[in-house]
């Protein structure tokens, strides 16, 4: 009785390379100048608008970026006519390939960037995944990133066979946090509904190839470019450092004017917390240091340094005149401080250190499970798991923690296990 057996693509790494190498070379050749320009535009799309920063500029130069361009340039990229530069190369260089080549180029043929999620890191070994588009299970070999990637964490990757059979990585561009979830995927479902609407013959495969610029430029916002979290004080106004400072005329007379007030904390080594009022309690409005001929007024917005500017004078019973303000946002400050020298041992043993920060995480851990969460709508984690609307978003919160909680642990740090 005859069986039809699927016959495996077969080729050995250095004819893999040799083909990629190959369709590079003719991805790089003067007739696609154009089609590359175009390309780039969409890959790119308004990040290329003005003239690109430091930042931006060294994320454009990464050996990683363009591997991801380039790879979708050569396999994706509309040519004209539904056709790719892959198919031209295969129409032109097939005859000039060797079979272990031409087997590597088969495999990947039709492959585009999927969204996965990461179910377990086996080290050095491979990925358990779970498609999101259509909850399929995987397990791809790899080595490499299992030292950098953790469970729960989502990967863009395009995936194919390997010589032996076994589904590798082809390319794996793009590195995304399990708190990404829910948006990634909401947008990529409207998009796919835009895009059956438009085309309504053409494939999911196809609409995974359009979506590569996408992808890069989700990465950029989110991930490789996203933009430092704006730091507010507790009123609301701009984290900043500010100095206010003073001539101290009369010494005895600004400690006296000090003594005995509601909204002075006076402690002990010649610095004192201003208060007022906020709300039903108090908060710090800064601190005051008596220097031998001046006061520095400390404080963290620049409402805040003209408040002191405007009413310590009279506060300080006319004992200081107003001399000047100095401001330092936050990036400031952090090139300023010294680079930390070589790490001294620690005074607590460490064995220690993760027994007492355990029994802490432990504690809050129980204690969070009944506490309201801004992020499932103020209701406490325990409510949430059983309100079927709210359970995914715990499961996505918790996720979240457990990933965050492996890549400290994974950097030596002590984190609490969620396992």
């Amino acid at each position: 009785m005859n069986k039809t057996a699927a016959v495996t693509p077969s080729y050995r790494p250095a004819e893999r390379n040799s083909a990629l190498e190959k369709l590079m070379r003719f991805s790089a050749r003067d007739e696609f100048d154009e089609k590359h320009k175009a390309a780039v535009e969409l890959f790119w799309g308004d990040w290329l608008a003005e003239e690109p920063d430091d930042d931006l500029d060294e994320v454009i130069k990464s050996e990683s970026v363009n591997l991801a361009y380039h790879s979708w340039f050569a396999y994706d990229f509309d040519l004209g006519e539904g056709r790719t530069l892959f198919d031209l190369f295969f129409e032109r260089e097939a005859r000039k390939l060797g079979a272990g080549e031409r087997n590597f180029l088969e495999g990947v043929r039709g492959s585009h960037l999927r969204l996965y999620e990461i179910l377990e890191v086996k080290p050095d070994q491979g990925f358990e995944l779970r498609d999101l588009w259509d909850e399929r299970r995987l397990y791809v070999r790899e080595r490499a990133a299992t030292r950098q990637i953790v469970a729960w964490d989502l990967v863009v990757a395009r995936i194919g066979p390997a010589g032996d059979g076994e589904t590798v990585f082809e390319t794996l561009p793009y590195l995304f946090s399990a708190a990404d979830k829910d948006d990634l995927l909401k947008g990529l479902r409207k998009a796919h509904q835009v895009f059956t609407h438009e085309f309504p013959v053409k494939s999911l495969s196809d609409f995974f190839k359009k979506m590569a610029p996408v992808f890069h430029q989700l990465w950029l916002e989110r991930v490789a470019l996203q933009p430092s979290p704006k730091l507010v004080t507790g009123d609301g106004e701009p984290f900043i450092f500010a100095k206010v400072i003073f001539d101290l005329l009369d010494r005895g007379a600004a400690i006296r004017s000090l003594a005995d007030r509601d909204d002075i904390v006076d402690q002990g080594d010649d610095s004192y917390v201003w208060l007022e009022p906020a709300g039903s309690f108090q908060r710090s409005v800064g601190t005051m240091i008596l220097e031998e001929k001046r006061v520095v007024f400390e404080t963290t917005s620049q409402k805040r340094a003209e408040k002191a500017r405007d009413e310590l004078p009279s506060l300080l019973g006319g004992a200081v005149r107003f001399r000047a303000i100095s401001y330092e946002d936050v990036e400031q400050a952090l090139k300023r401080a010294p680079q930390t020298a070589k790490q001294k041992e620690p005074d607590i043993p460490i064995e220690e250190q993760r027994k007492i920060l355990g029994e802490f995480y432990e504690q809050h851990y129980r204690k969070w499970l009944d506490e309201p969460a801004p992020a499932l709508g103020n209701r406490t984690p325990r409510h949430a798991a059983r309100l079927k609307t709210m359970r995914p978003k715990l499961i996505a919160l918790l996720k979240n923690f457990e990933s965050h909680s492996s890549r400290h642990r994974r950097a030596g740090e002590i984190a609490y296990d969620f396992s």
